[in-house]
Order: C-alpha cells, then sequence, then structure tokens
C-alpha cells in the first residue's frame, strides 16, 4: 500500500507547523522536487497546479489550530475518511494523522522525533482502550510511511504491548 500526499495534507500540516511563507515555499519546493512521487499523480508533473492547490487548501482556513484535538477534528473533514455511505473511514483519519506526522519529521529543521502518550494518541482517534482492529490500522499506517515506535531509552516497542500510560516516540526509519 502506498500513500499520497494530498495540497489538504500538505496545507494542515503548515497550519500546524506555523511556518512563515518563505520557509513554506522551500518546504513546497522540496517536497514536489524529491518527493513528487509521493503526490497525487496530476501533481508530478504540474509544479504551478501542485503549488496552487495547495495555496487553495490554505485559503480554506481562517486562523491556525492549537493542539491534537483541532488537529484531529480537521483530518475528520477529510474527503477521503468518509466513504460512501457517510460512514467514517477510520484508516483514512489514522494514515492522514501520521503523513502529517511524517511530514513534521522531515521538513521541521532538527525535529528527529514526535512524542505521543499512548493514551493521547488512542484519543485522538476516539479511543479509550486499544481495540486489535484500531492497532491493526495504526500499524498499517506506521509501516507504510516507514515509521517506527520507540519508548524511552531508544527502546523499539510494539504499540499493541506497551502499557496505555507509555509514552512513544515515532521517528522516520
Amino acid at each position: 500500500m502506498k500513500y499520497l500526499y494530498t495540497p489538504y495534507d500538505i496545507a494542515v500540516y503548515f497550519i500546524v507547523s506555523d511556518f512563515n511563507q518563505s520557509y513554506e515555499r522551500v518546504v513546497l519546493n522540496s517536497i514536489w522536487e524529491n518527493e513528487a512521487n509521493l503526490l497525487q499523480a496530476k501533481y508530478r508533473t504540474d509544479k504551478i497546479l501542485f503549488k496552487r492547490d495547495v495555496y487553495y487548501e490554505l485559503s480554506k482556513f481562517d486562523g491556525s489550530l492549537d493542539g491534537i484535538d483541532e488537529l484531529n477534528l480537521l483530518m475528520s473533514d477529510t474527503d477521503h475518511a468518509l466513504s460512501l455511505d457517510g460512514t467514517i473511514n477510520e484508516q483514512g483519519i489514522i494514515e492522514s494523522y501520521f503523513k502529517i506526522m511524517k511530514l513534521e519529521l522531515t521538513y521541521v529543521p532538527n525535529r528527529e522525533y514526535r512524542k505521543i502518550k499512548l493514551r493521547t494518541l488512542l484519543k485522538c482517534f476516539g479511543y479509550k482502550r486499544r481495540s486489535p482492529q484500531l492497532v491493526e490500522n495504526i500499524q498499517r499506517s506506521l509501516e507504510t510511511l516507514r515509521l517506527e515506535t520507540y519508548l524511552k531509552g531508544y527502546v523499539p516497542c510494539n504499540i499493541a504491548e506497551i502499557d496505555i500510560d507509555d509514552i512513544v516516540m515515532i521517528r522516520l526509519k
């Protein structure tokens, strides 16, 4: 399974990161030049279309976001998170969350990992406890996006096996 960045994903990432416009342009150019194969097909050969659509998505937002709850709210509004019958596609929301995290780890200077308590991570997806399906969806997204989970001391971990109050560090592979 291969994930593709959408202009919406990148716009949400910019809002959460609170970059200045100059650095946003640097990141947009870098994504288009270095990771065009991870963009939707129509953007791989048209840099102007790609940039225009990212800025269009940015223009839809009035203000800035603070915290995981607002980010989760934004992700729940994504088109790909809803199925045709109106139910929420949980995998789409989980994948969006980790795509934005991967952008952050890739493009924010000196950001090598993202720390989050497992309980808080589950809460982002509307859960209080781990279910086998939720763990499978998270693991699938992490593997697809080439992200790894660690505990303190750079000890690799599996979210299905750690304590709910453990702090997980998510890093690029």
